[in-house]
């Protein structure tokens, strides 16, 4: 009886010692790939959030371009080039995702029956584990790089001319508002519609400015002072003469009216409208 008890103990003994070895085996290829993985893992994210970065920037580059460019075709570009970075980091998000479910189904095990079998399955699982998407948008932002320059470049172009246009455009300023004593200091506009039965409208005697404001329709001006703006010349709407015609003959419904008298002579008022568009 002794005998067979002593030689049980050592069977059993036996079985323990082989089991820790078999399970510390195990262990060391299971720290192996768990070390492995989240390095891949790490990288992975780093790679995915760069090309994210570089996909909203593509993308408020796009928004910003809208009506700023004077053709389309760089902005169709960038919007083909964001469209397939888009579908290649939805793919690498979602394996992202995948992989933080794997790492926590594989997580390194706690429990003291644990069999190295189930161990090395843990590690079998995290090894075999594919980073393939996130590697594949390592390279998104110098696809985006090219489209996006080149929309930059079609927006200054276009902002260029914007800016030459404004310094050429025909500014004048509303410098006060009154009558007689205003205009006749040859200053600018003024303001006289407390003149004109409220009906809003700045003058200018021809001899000061009158001769030289646009008429022609379709013509973008500035004010600056009262009524400080960008119009739209609407052309001339009406030419009256002081000495038959009042105030209530002054056309109503125009955002501004601009006053002179032709060559310097009341007889021939003009009143050119105004539309306001900034």
């Amino acid at each position: 009886m002794i005998v067979a008890a002593v030689a049980l103990v050592l069977l059993l003994l036996i079985a323990l010692v082989v089991r820790a070895v078999s399970l510390s085996t195990a262990q060391g290829e299971y720290d192996a790939a768990a070390a492995a993985f989240q390095h891949e893992q790490a990288a992975a994210v780093r790679t995915v959030t760069a090309g994210e970065s570089a996909l909203d920037d593509a993308i408020a580059t796009l928004t910003a371009s809208e009506g700023k460019v004077f053709a389309e075709q760089p902005r169709l570009a960038l919007a083909d080039a964001i469209d397939t970075a888009t579908t290649s980091l939805s793919a690498a998000a979602r394996e992202l995702t995948a992989a933080e479910s794997t790492a926590a189904s594989s997580a390194a095990p706690t429990s003291l029956f644990e069999m190295g079998a189930g161990v090395r399955e843990h590690a079998r699982v995290l090894a075999a584990f594919d980073f393939g998407a996130a590697t594949g948008v390592d390279g998104v932002a110098e696809d985006l790089a090219a489209p996006v320059a080149a929309v930059t470049a079609a927006m200054a172009e276009w902002q260029a001319e914007q800016d030459r246009i404004l310094r050429e455009r025909y500014s004048n300023n509303v410098h006060a508002t009154g009558w007689t004593a205003e205009l006749d200091q040859c200053t600018g506009s003024v303001d006289v519609t407390a003149h004109y039965q409220d009906v809003p409208t700045i003058a200018e005697h021809w001899s000061c400015g009158g001769k030289d404001f646009p008429d022609d329709a379709g013509t973008v001006i500035t004010l600056t002072g009262v009524h400080a703006g960008t119009y739209r010349v609407d052309g001339i709407v009406v030419m009256l003469n002081a000495d038959r015609h009042s105030t209530a003959d002054i056309p109503r419904g125009y955002d501004l009216l601009y006053q002179t008298c032709q060559n310097g002579q009341s007889a021939t008022m003009s009143f050119t409208a105004l539309t306001r568009i900034a």
